[in-house]
Parts: structure tokens; sequence; C-alpha cells
């Protein structure tokens, strides 16, 4: 006899919608670096459940996006996620799989990025739709 697989909480998902709630970006120029610098990029995301009733959520998706040392560009974007799934969701089956849902939104948030940065710099900056949050279990 063989195992069901474990329905993914993303084919529980109905409808969505994502939209772009919020962005702020800017070049940063005139920075001087020493030959010794390495640039890394950093990529910061906090998340906040802003509702959840029935088999509705909403999701709000953050992450700051940029440079260490601070040069090429800075962007925040905030995106909202609002999702209808199959059946009755609870706060708790949210945040048991939120890694899920926030990848999920990560997938728009990286078109996104790679637009306006094509728009600023005239080539995009490719953000894998892959969240990780600080301190985090996974």
């Amino acid at each position: 006899m063989s195992k069901k697989k474990k329905e993914s909480i993303i084919e529980k998902i109905e409808n969505n919608e994502i939209i772009l709630n919020k962005v702020a970006g800017e070049i940063v120029s005139n920075t001087i670096l020493e030959n010794d610098d390495d640039i890394k990029p950093v990529e910061e995301f906090e998340y906040e459940i802003l509702h959840v009733d029935d088999n509705y959520a909403e999701i709000k998706l953050i992450s700051q996006i940029g440079f260490e040392p601070k040069t090429i560009f800075n962007i925040e974007i905030e995106l909202i996620g609002k999702f209808n799934f199959k059946q009755t969701i609870t706060i708790k089956k949210i945040e048991e799989n939120i890694i899920d849902i926030l990848n999920f939104m990560a997938d728009k948030m990286s078109f996104i990025v790679s637009f306006i940065t094509n728009e600023m710099l005239k080539q995009p900056y490719v953000l894998p739709p892959i969240v990780k949050l600080k301190n985090n279990k996974n």
C-alpha cells in the first residue's frame, strides 16, 4: 500500500492576487571601494499575516534588497498576497506553511525587482524567488 503524498498548501489555493503595495528604489552612486572590499548581495525579508477568515488569507511580504557595503542600488518592496483556499484555513496552518506561501509570492517579487533594476541600471538584477527569514527554523 503506497502512502498518499501530502498536498502542498500551494495546491490548496483556489485563486490568488498578489499586488505591489509599496516600492522605493535608489541608485547608490559615488561609492568608493577599496580593492579588497567584497560586495555582497543583501536580501532581507519580513512578513505579516494581515487577515485570516474562513478560506481567505491576506499576507504582507516586505523585502529590502541591495548590497553590502551600500553600492549599486537599494530597493524596498512590499507585496500583499490575497489568497482564497479550497477549504477553511487557520492562522496556525498559514504559519506552519509560511515559507511555501512566501516563496509563492517571491516569484512575483523577483519579476518586479528585475523590471525595476533593468529600468534603473539598464541591466536586470534577477532575484531568486526564495525567501529566507532571519531566525527561521525552516
